[in-house]
């Protein structure tokens, strides 16, 4: 038998690496009705500050969000998990993007006055109305996510006007959207378009919309998986230098 010559501090990082995997659904865990969605995530370590979820506020609603702790390693890690504990905490409130962001932000900038440092964040957090496809977004510095169909992808203008949260105090704005059936939104953090090979060169926005578009006849779940291959191809030898994480959702 080959001996163990783990640390405690090797295995206490592999237990966190494998609680924080549970968090990361691979999918809307529970039936989401008009919409078939998928997510995928790969760490730069054992963990990391990259985060999405989906979570069902009620009947009719579905809350959608993806975000990117700024740093790394456990300290990202911890900020994720606080985050999305909030989120669940009380779904049935969480039907307002702008009080929801408003209540996170609030959060943040009491853990880093007591943390005696910034704690920013990036995110996207969007309701959807299922039977509807009504959907409400605020983002918050985060990459816009951009909308397929079966001939091309193009960048939703969800870009907003509000800052990164953790930052400072203030009153974000508001877009909306309608999916139509057959159209499909791709959400994702930098780290998969900062990616970079040997030569510096980065996979960039526009590759990223190619292998969608590549993957426009399949379904979401080997649309992400698509993703990630092509991304990983694209690297080749180099490290990976940030977390990685894509969401995919189809409205049918």
């Amino acid at each position: 038998m080959v001996p163990d010559t783990r640390t405690e501090s090797d295995v206490e990082l592999a237990l966190a690496a494998q609680l924080q995997a549970a968090l990361l659904p691979t999918g809307c865990p529970r039936d989401c009705p008009h919409h078939v969605t998928a997510a995928r995530n790969r760490m730069c370590g054992a963990v990391g500050g990259d985060f999405y979820d989906f979570v069902r506020l009620n009947s009719d609603q579905i809350a959608v969000l993806i975000g990117d702790v700024v740093g790394h390693g456990v300290h990202a890690a911890l900020v994720m998990a606080r985050m999305m504990g909030f989120l669940h905490s009380r779904p049935e409130q969480q039907a307002r993007p702008l009080e929801v962001v408003t209540a996170l932000n609030e959060m943040l900038l009491d853990l880093g006055r007591r943390a005696g440092s910034v704690v920013p964040c990036s995110m996207l957090y969007g309701v959807i109305d299922l039977p509807s496809g009504a959907s409400f977004f605020v983002n918050m510095g985060h990459p816009p996510p951009f909308l397929c169909d079966r001939l091309k992808c193009r960048v939703l203008p969800l870009n907003g006007d509000n800052m990164i949260l953790g930052v400072d105090s203030f009153e974000p704005t508001e877009v909306c959207h309608t999916f139509s059936p057959g159209e499909r939104m791709v959400l994702y953090t930098d780290g998969l378009t900062d990616a970079a090979n040997a030569d510096g060169e980065r996979f960039g926005a526009a590759r990223l919309h190619e292998v969608a578009n590549r993957h426009a006849e399949d379904d979401a779940h080997a649309c992400a998986d698509g993703v990630f291959r092509a991304v990983e191809v694209f690297r080749g030898d180099a490290p990976q230098t940030d977390d990685e994480s894509i969401v995919v959702i189809d409205r049918i």
